[in-house]
C-alpha cells in the first residue's frame, strides 16, 4: 500500500508566507524518507484559514527540491471559468517535464459555493464541465493536432505542446464523494480519490462500486488507472494522548469548515449537490473528536495506534492512503512525517 502526504496551507494566523515555506521543508523530508507522493488541492478565496490558490507554482518549486516523490494535483478544478482545458494540458505537461515524469493529474469540479460565485460558474454546469474537460485533455496529450466543437468550446485544429514525459500521459484521478461519481470514475478508467471523510467501512462500499465499474472501463485516456486512494486526516506522535492534544484543534477546524461548505452547497437545491446535505446531517449536532478517532475516520495516535487504524483502510480496499497533515506546529509535523516513515509505513509495504 502506498502513502501520500497532502496539505492545504492551513494556518489560523493566515501567515501564508511562512506556512508555504514550512510545507516545502515538509515535502523535502517526505521525499527523503520514502513517502510515495505529495499533493495539493486547488483552493480559492474561502476559507481564509487555508489556501492553495496556485498549486502548480508550489509543485514546480517542489519538483526542483525533491528527487523521487510523486507530485500530485489533488485536484485541478476542471471548470471553464477557472481553468481552460488548453491551459491545464499545457501546465500539467510542462510540470511533468520539469519533475522528470513525477506528476499525477487529479481532477474534480470543486465544492465551494464562494468560489463558484466569484468565478461566475453556473452550479448546474459543474458536472458537465468536469466531464467534458476530462474527455478533452488526454486527447490533447496524445494527438499531434487537437480540435473540439461543442456548445462550450470551439477549438480549431491546434498543436498542444509540450507533451508530457509520461506516456501516454500522467495518471488521471478524480475526487469522489458520492456513489455516482465512484461509478463514473470506474467507467472512465480513472483512479478514485476517496474523499468521503467517513469511517473506512463506509468508503469500502463506495470502493466496491468503483471496482465493479472499472472492470468494464472505457478509458478517457490512453490507459486505465484502477487505483483507489483513501483520504484521512492524520497525525503521529510518541504517545496517543500527545498526538490528540496537537491534532484536535486543526482537525476540528477543518471538519467544521467542511460541514459548512457542504451545507452551503446543499442549500442551493442544485440536484447534483444534494447528497452533501445527507452526508453532513449526522454531524449537525456537533463534531466529536474522540468519536472520529474511535471510528478511524481520522488516524491520530502513536505509531501502533496509527497502524491499527490504517489496517482498517487496507481491509476496506485502499491501494493508497492519503494523509492530510496540516495546521499542527511545523516541527511536530516534521516529527510525524518521520514517525510514519520509520514505524508505520513499513508495516504496509511488501504485502504486509
Amino acid at each position: 500500500m502506498k502513502f501520500s502526504l497532502t496539505q492545504e496551507c492551513q494556518t489560523m494566523t493566515r501567515d501564508y508566507y511562512n506556512r508555504y515555506w514550512q510545507m516545502m521543508r515538509e515535502v523535502e523530508l517526505a521525499d527523503q524518507l520514502g513517502w510515495d507522493s505529495y499533493s495539493l488541492s486547488e483552493q480559492h478565496f474561502t476559507p481564509r484559514e487555508y489556501t492553495t490558490s496556485a498549486p502548480e507554482i508550489f509543485l514546480a518549486a517542489a519538483a526542483m527540491r525533491t528527487k523521487r516523490i510523486r507530485l500530485r494535483h489533488g485536484i485541478v478544478l476542471l471548470i471553464k471559468n477557472i481553468n481552460h482545458p488548453l491551459k491545464v494540458a499545457e501546465r500539467i505537461a510542462m510540470l511533468d517535464i520539469m519533475s522528470n515524469g513525477r506528476v499525477d493529474f487529479g481532477t474534480g469540479r470543486g465544492n465551494k459555493l464562494g468560489t463558484f460565485r466569484a468565478f461566475e460558474v453556473p452550479l448546474n454546469e459543474t458536472r458537465h464541465q468536469w466531464e467534458e474537460q476530462l474527455d478533452m485533455i488526454p486527447k490533447m496529450w496524445m494527438e499531434d493536432i487537437f480540435s473540439w466543437e461543442s456548445k462550450d468550446y470551439k477549438i480549431p485544429p491546434t498543436s498542444v505542446n509540450p507533451k508530457p514525459v509520461q506516456k501516454p500521459h500522467p495518471p488521471i484521478w478524480t475526487a469522489a464523494t458520492s456513489p455516482d461519481v465512484y461509478e463514473l470514475a470506474g467507467q472512465k478508467g480513472i483512479g478514485a480519490f476517496c474523499f468521503d471523510f467517513a469511517p473506512p467501512e463506509v468508503t469500502s462500499r463506495h470502493i466496491d462500486i468503483y471496482r465493479r465499474a472499472v472492470k468494464h472501463a472505457k478509458p478517457v485516456g490512453g490507459c486505465v488507472n484502477d487505483k483507489a486512494a483513501m483520504l484521512t486526516l492524520g497525525f503521529c506522535a510518541e504517545t496517543t494522548e500527545y498526538a490528540k492534544s496537537l491534532a484536535k484543534g486543526p482537525i476540528l477546524e477543518f471538519s467544521t469548515e467542511a460541514i459548512r461548505i457542504y451545507e452551503e452547497l446543499a442549500a442551493t437545491k442544485e440536484k447534483s449537490y444534494q447528497y452533501m446535505g445527507e452526508q453532513v446531517a449526522p454531524a449537525k449536532s456537533g463534531i466529536d473528536f474522540d468519536a472520529l478517532c474511535d471510528s478511524a475516520t481520522v488516524v491520530v495516535g502513536d505509531p501502533d495506534t496509527c497502524i491499527k487504524k490504517l489496517k482498517l483502510y487496507q481491509q476496506a480496499g485502499a491501494d493508497e492512503i492519503i494523509i492530510r497533515m496540516d495546521g499542527m506546529p511545523h516541527e511536530k509535523i516534521m516529527d510525524s512525517i518521520r514517525l510514519f516513515a520509520e514505524y508505520v509505513i513499513p508495516e504496509f509495504r511488501n504485502g504486509n
